[in-house]
């Protein structure tokens, strides 16, 4: 690659991060999707279709319609809608749904988890919205990320949430209250298990670190972290100003976004290492103390990974109760 095209390619984040940047600011329309794109649209170069992002996303939407009006759907409360559209993408996402076609009859599966490489470590891409329309695989990233996507397109609202190193779901509807959607496993895991797993702190739960239901900028906000961390897994941390720039931006609309948090200390680390700074010391420590304060506690991956097989066996019956099939 030659330093012209890197020059390029390191526009076209910079390009991203000044879209997504007018959406923080009231510059522009508040759109998780056009900020999802924007962030994979750069790693990928500029060579992602924005039609065709929006047209499968079009698709979705619309066999979630007909996923809600089957009648397989069974809800008698006031906001019958909203709640119809909830269970319709949960079911389009989890479960093998039959589709017709000018070919016949079809039968799409459902989305599956990409064990493999669920943090993106051997490819960043895989972490991505685009590549869950491609593959059908994807993770606590894309998963809930489409889930969300779907919902704004159905004209409804639908929250992100975190917990350690994970993103799930928390929605509403009059039957159940508030209950959590897990994407990965396609089942409704109670917050009190959540908070009994071991690895949410109760500051973390006070500071609203997580288990929270994120607002519509804030998950946009978490995207100039993705952002990032594209550009970290393409270009390296270099001299840190641009994915610093993207932390600091989210962090101000997201004053306790963990993840940036995180990132922001691991530049500052790289950048003290190279430089043996005090200055950055004192940042660098500064940053991981506010870190502890907030009750983050890391989890190892291995861990992680049998946190979500147990996911499974701890759902929440009551919205169980309201998807029943003929």
């Amino acid at each position: 690659m030659t330093q012209a095209q890197e020059d390029i390619f390191r526009r076209h984040y910079k390009d991203a991060f000044g879209e997504i940047n007018k959406m923080l600011n009231n510059k522009d329309t508040v759109n998780f999707c056009k900020a999802v794109f924007l962030t994979e649209n750069a790693y990928c170069d500029n060579k992602m279709n924005i039609t065709d992002f929006d047209e499968y996303i079009e698709i979705c939407s619309l066999m979630c319609d007909e996923i809600a009006k089957s009648e397989n759907i069974v809800y008698t409360e006031k906001d019958k809608e909203r709640a119809m559209a909830q269970c319709a993408a949960f079911v389009f996402m989890t479960d093998s749904v039959v589709m017709v076609t000018d070919e016949g009859v079809k039968i799409r599966p459902p989305f599956s988890y990409n064990s493999e490489d669920f943090a993106g470590q051997k490819e960043w891409s895989n972490t991505f919205v685009s590549t869950l329309m491609q593959t059908q695989k994807g993770n606590c990233h894309s998963l809930p990320y489409l889930y969300k996507i779907i919902m704004n397109e159905l004209g409804y609202e639908s929250h992100l949430a975190l917990a350690p190193n994970h993103i799930y779901i928390k929605a509403n509807n009059k039957k159940v209250g508030w209950y959590n959607i897990e994407l990965t496993c396609g089942d409704f895991p109670t917050d009190a298990w959540l908070m009994a797993s071991g690895y949410i702190h109760t500051n973390a739960i006070r500071n609203g670190t997580y288990m929270r239901a994120l607002s519509e900028k804030e998950s946009v906000a978490m995207t100039l972290v993705d952002l990032a961390q594209g550009y970290q897994a393409k270009f390296g941390i270099e001299d840190g100003s641009f994915m610093l720039m993207c932390c600091n931006t989210a962090l101000k609309h997201f004053p306790n976004y963990i993840n940036a948090l995180l990132l922001k200390g691991e530049i500052l680390t790289e950048l003290y290492r190279k430089s043996e700074d005090p200055e950055l010391m004192s940042q660098m420590t500064e940053r991981y103390t506010h870190i502890h304060e907030l009750g983050y506690r890391k989890m190892p991956d291995e861990m992680y990974m049998k946190w979500l097989d147990t996911l499974k066996d701890n759902t929440d019956s009551r919205m169980k109760s309201v998807i029943v099939k003929k």
